[in-house]
């Protein structure tokens, strides 16, 4: 029996048009499989929060189709995603996507999706503190020396001391897709402040990090009926710096699939420890550098991208799994998630 499912696209986020992307080819690849999934509907967020909703295929590919569903206010719309019935995929991105904003809704309201626990998604969003629960949470884990500016707290002086000699990263601590992240290889006090003011409008909070000169890795982890699957770990071949142009710019950097080996083997088992730790749902992607046979934690994406060739698509592909076995096990995911019963009455006597 096929299984319904609406596509919850888009998003008031930074991230809009990696959603945008990622739609194109999730809905490519159901459209192919529909003995097993319907695509029965489709819930488009503008960039400006305006919900646009369709019933019923043909599937518009572009912003410019999608602007045209039937408009509904943010709420008379999570409200019709609890009704409809159908289990909902969300490809929302980013800010209002992937920080617990919309995980939060979909448990109050009662939302049937993807969402995950409001925890893991929130950790999700902000680098500096995943980094600190990873760091605790596997002792023999690093992380590159960090300072986390937040408004306008910065002492320029102070962060250079604290990073270290050499090139510094400055990073947004709650952005993804490496939006607004540069590498500053002749660090000066006026460059740094340069750095931050251009992130600021966007996140007032910025991670200043040491530039750990290694070999980078990110490893797909995926969970089918409860057991984890284990997916190939890549290795990011970039020019010394994987940025934002690095991570969207064709031939800027490769991705190669590795062959096993006690590096990747060592990735993976941290990789599956902090999954379950932080209690993220069905599937993830984490990055980390190697140097010196040191494992360095950068962040962890509980939302990777799922554009036609972004990482954890090519991973999942060679195991030989496809978009639609990737939703499934979504389902499954949350149809056995254990019940908790939140309402305990007692006596307060004073």
């Amino acid at each position: 029996m096929s299984i319904g499912v609406t596509l919850l696209v888009g998003g008031r986020s930074t991230e809009h048009d990696a959603s945008l992307h990622g739609y194109h080819h999730v809905l490519h690849e159901l459209l192919q499989e529909s003995s097993r999934i319907t695509v029965d509907s489709l819930f488009y967020i503008d960039r400006s929060g305006v919900v646009h909703v369709f019933n019923q295929g043909p599937w518009p590919e572009d912003e410019r189709g999608l602007l045209k569903g039937s408009t509904l206010p943010l709420g008379p719309a999570v409200e019709r995603l609890r009704e409809n019935g159908s289990f909902v995929f969300s490809l929302l991105h980013g800010n209002e996507g992937e920080d617990g904003g919309w995980q939060g809704l979909a448990e109050v309201f009662g939302v049937r999706g993807n969402f995950g626990p409001t925890l893991a998604s929130a950790l999700g969003m902000n680098k500096y503190l995943q980094a600190s629960l990873a760091t605790e949470l596997i002792p023999e884990l690093r992380a590159p020396r960090s300072v986390l500016v937040q408004g306008q707290s910065l002492d320029a002086q102070q962060a250079l001391s604290v990073v270290g000699p050499g090139s510094v990263v400055v990073k947004p601590n709650r952005m993804g897709a490496s939006l607004l992240t540069t590498c500053l290889h002749n660090p000066t006090e006026q460059a740094l402040a340069a750095a931050i003011s251009e992130v600021a409008p966007y996140d007032n909070q910025v991670l200043v990090q040491e530039f750990i000169r290694g070999r980078e890795y990110s490893c797909s982890v995926y969970r089918e009926s409860g057991k984890f699957v284990d997916l190939p770990v890549a290795e990011i071949v970039s020019q010394g710096f994987f940025g934002h142009a690095e991570k969207h710019v064709k031939g800027r950097a490769r991705i190669e699939l590795c062959s096993e080996d006690a590096t990747t083997k060592a990735i993976r088992k941290v990789s599956h420890s902090l999954f379950e730790a932080t209690d993220v749902a069905t599937f993830a992607r984490f990055d980390y550098l190697v140097k010196d046979s040191e494992i360095y934690f950068l962040e962890v994406n509980t939302l990777p991208g799922l554009m036609s060739g972004s990482i954890f698509p090519r991973a999942l592909t060679a195991s030989g799994r496809t978009i639609a076995d990737l939703v499934l096990a979504a389902v499954g995911d949350y149809d056995s998630r254990p019940l908790r019963n939140k309402v305990k009455e007692y006596d307060i006597s004073h």
